[in-house]
């Protein structure tokens, strides 16, 4: 990308900011991709793991609360997953994994009760949003049973629930993540904030998870009708585990 890209496809109030740092204007102008779809480089926040977030501060800040807020979040995702960050490549040299992940530790009883408590928020704020917002019944019951699986049934039961969906036997998992996320997509960023958009695919592509960029962009919509519904998905994310709901009376969290 050059100069002259940036100042057609990016925000006037970023070109300085990118131009004076040599670490962003490297990745900026390294980008070739389709600049009209993506004017932001998907993987900058992957070019920038490793306690370089902060090189974003000067563009988020442009943005108030909202913007350093989401800095703030990024900054989590970073510090959550640096010890999954290395990855040995096969000539015997090191490299850096192509996503963010947490590495799972439930060994103690204070990192198991933090576990329940992030699933007991996440499942409260998705019944908040069904009964509150959508008007009608959650998926899910709001006193589920709890299963925590790893290793290889960890695994296999993540491919069942995969192999599933390809054969159209849906479950509660596929309605809120087809529910919560056309929610979302229907919500306006504030004015102010708009131009924070071009971030969407780098966010994606954080984990290849749109509920985690949907916690990071919460800060930005308006307007915001309940407390960030993300949270405890977020808390989760953090302590490397996934949620599944099965059916409507359990849950399973898959530990990485």
């Amino acid at each position: 990308m050059t100069i002259e890209e940036c100042r057609k496809y990016l925000p006037e109030s970023w070109i300085e900011p990118i131009q004076n740092d040599p670490v962003l204007w490297n990745i900026f102008s390294e980008h070739e991709y389709d600049l009209e779809q993506e004017a932001v480089p998907p993987f900058l926040i992957q070019d920038l793991r490793g306690g370089n977030l902060e090189h974003l501060r000067p563009i988020l800040s442009l943005y108030g609360q909202p913007g350093l807020k989401m800095l703030e979040g990024l900054i989590k995702i970073d510090e959550s997953s640096k010890d999954t960050a290395q990855v040995e490549l096969p000539n015997g040299q090191i490299g850096y994994a192509g996503y963010f992940f947490a590495k799972s530790d439930l060994k103690q009883d204070a990192a198991k009760a933090a576990a329940m408590t992030a699933v007991n928020q996440y499942i409260q704020a998705l019944h908040q949003v069904y009964t509150q917002i959508f008007e009608e019944p959650a998926p899910i019951d709001i006193n589920p049973k709890i299963t925590i699986l790893s290793g290889k049934e960890g695994r296999d039961f993540q491919e069942q629930i995969h192999q599933d969906f390809v054969h159209n036997h849906f479950h509660p998992s596929d309605d809120i993540y087809e529910d919560i996320g056309d929610w979302f997509m229907d919500m306006e960023f504030q004015e102010a904030c708009e131009d924070l958009q071009l971030f969407n695919e780098a966010l994606y592509h954080i984990s290849n998870d749109y509920f985690l960029s949907h916690y990071l962009q919460w800060s930005l919509i308006v307007p915001q009708p309940i407390d960030n519904p993300f949270q405890g998905y977020f808390e989760l994310w953090k302590m490397g585990l996934d949620i599944e709901f099965p059916e409507k009376d359990q849950v399973v969290l898959i530990a990485n």
